[in-house]
């Protein structure tokens, strides 16, 4: 079955279609989140978030739990991915603002030595993606489904029928402007 005819029959209350969007939902976002992790563990060795923040598996569950039906259909795989970003990043972002607020933070660091991996960083990054959406929206697409969904540019060229070129430069320009605003 197709995750679009899962999406309608889901928001027809069907718990079979529910039961199996969840597993498909899971499994996605657990494979994506375990990459950008093993990422994040090559490039820094021991940082805030990674040694911080909750278990993959635990935010997935939590927010798998309180997943609900929309009151709107989702007709294109595209739509569903630019939703799924967004709830992806919305998590993250939700995840650094608690740690914040129970000052939960290694005893190394301060707020005077601003590092790559500070809750600050994915704040700032996030202010910045708000303003990117505002000023050029298929850019911040671009990005956060490359991002947060980890889809490659072959994969949103053919989602969203532009030419990997294309999706190159767009990635490139929202990079320039991310690092710009942070």
């Amino acid at each position: 079955m197709d995750i679009i005819s899962l999406l309608n029959n889901w928001q027809n209350n069907c718990p079979d279609s529910e039961k199996k969007l969840k597993t498909i939902v899971y499994q996605h976002l657990k494979e994506v989140c375990r990459t950008h992790l093993s990422n994040c563990k090559k490039q820094t060795d021991a940082t805030f978030v990674i040694n911080n923040l909750p278990t993959t598996t635990c935010l997935l569950h939590q927010s798998l739990i309180e997943l609900i039906p929309p009151s709107y259909s989702v007709e294109h795989k595209t739509q569903f991915n630019r939703y799924l970003s967004l709830f992806i990043r919305n998590l993250l972002i939700d995840e650094v603002r608690k740690i914040k607020a129970n000052k939960r933070t290694p005893v190394t660091y301060s707020d005077e030595s601003f590092n790559e991996a500070s809750p600050e960083h994915y704040l700032a990054l996030d202010s910045a993606l708000k303003l990117l959406e505002k000023q050029h929206p298929n850019k911040a697409d671009i990005f956060s489904q490359h991002y947060f969904l980890g889809l490659g540019p072959k994969q949103l060229a053919e989602q969203l029928n532009i030419s990997k070129a294309t999706v190159y430069r767009e990635l490139d320009a929202a990079k320039a402007f991310i690092r710009v605003n942070i």
